[in-house]
């Protein structure tokens, strides 16, 4: 299991800053001195309170969709690697990369009175060949040499209510997290025009299927330009997304019991339209999953 609404990430929809004006010559007969010209954007003041949960949550939340009600693709793609800290000799056996995948989210959230956010979300992610790249249902373990069934996954998590205390999760599973309970904490780094955001937490859930509980730790990482942060009145804050989680082996590898965990990292962003996701992407889900784009997200007619 791996927390698919952080599946999102960033196809780089952030606006970059000017970085020259480039001065021509008025005239081609004479060499005249260059126009020094003032290409600063004028200073603005963030508009966010960066201390406040409050305000937290809702950075967090419109970097990862829009409280405008629009339905957004949060879409990543990442690679996962194998450690085994107990076979340091040799460093081929010590860390191998066991596999790529693409992934992503649905979703529409609306703003509550209450000042909590709502979600409704489906996620799903599919298996990659980390060689060519191409889109898996079975693959060979790098570490037992046997081949292992690697079918599309689909999230368990179905949204849920985000408060500035932490999440109420809409989940098909039991699962107790550092997340619960408590504030986001938002780490801010202020790099020039740049804001770097990060979060982190700890999660344990149950898995049905292997009748296991399943460890993690996850780290949220977005860059922002700090223009966004300046107008409280938008709705959806566009940045680049990473995400990184130290995991033990995923059952479908049958290592159970084996020394190790597994490393995870995506990047990515949110697109409003199908059509902006890879091509393959798109073609790959419907055949594996023929179902998913076509589930319309909506709140219950009976839901405020």
């Amino acid at each position: 299991m791996i927390y698919l609404q952080k599946i999102r990430s960033s196809y780089k929809l952030t606006l970059g800053l000017l970085a020259c004006i480039l001065i021509v010559s008025c005239s081609t007969k004479e060499n005249k001195p260059k126009e020094q010209i003032d290409t600063s954007l004028p200073s603005k003041e963030i508009a966010y309170d960066l201390n406040s949960p409050k305000d937290q949550l809702l950075i967090f939340e419109k970097m990862q969709g829009d409280l405008s009600g629009k339905m957004t693709y949060s879409y990543s793609e990442g690679r996962v690697f194998g450690i085994r800290p107990d076979k340091p000799d040799s460093l081929n056996v010590f860390g191998k990369e066991v596999f790529r995948y693409s992934g992503c989210g649905m979703k529409i959230m609306r703003l509550l009175e209450n000042g909590d956010i709502e979600t409704k979300s489906k996620g799903w992610l599919l298996y990659r060949d980390p060689k060519t790249n191409a889109f898996l249902s079975n693959m060979i373990n790098p570490y037992t040499g046997k081949e292992v069934e690697v079918p599309a996954f689909r999230a368990g998590i179905r949204g849920g209510i985000m408060t500035p205390n932490g999440p109420e999760v809409d989940a098909s599973f039991t699962m107790e997290s550092t997340a619960f309970g408590a504030p986001l904490n938002l780490v801010f780094t202020e790099l020039g025009d740049k804001i770097h955001i990060t979060r982190h937490a700890f999660t344990k859930w149950f898995e049905k299927k292997s009748q296991t509980w399943r460890t993690e730790m996850t780290l949220d990482t977005y860059d922002v330009d700090k223009k966004y942060l300046t107008d409280r009145s938008l709705t959806h804050i566009p940045s680049e997304y990473h995400w990184t989680s130290e995991t033990s082996w995923l059952s479908i590898l049958k290592m159970q019991g084996t020394p190790g965990h597994m490393i995870w990292t995506s990047s990515g962003g949110t697109f409003f339209n199908k059509e902006d996701l890879p091509k393959d992407f798109i073609a790959a889900t419907e055949e594996k999953q023929p179902d998913i784009f076509g589930e319309e997200l909506k709140w219950d007619e009976n839901e405020k």
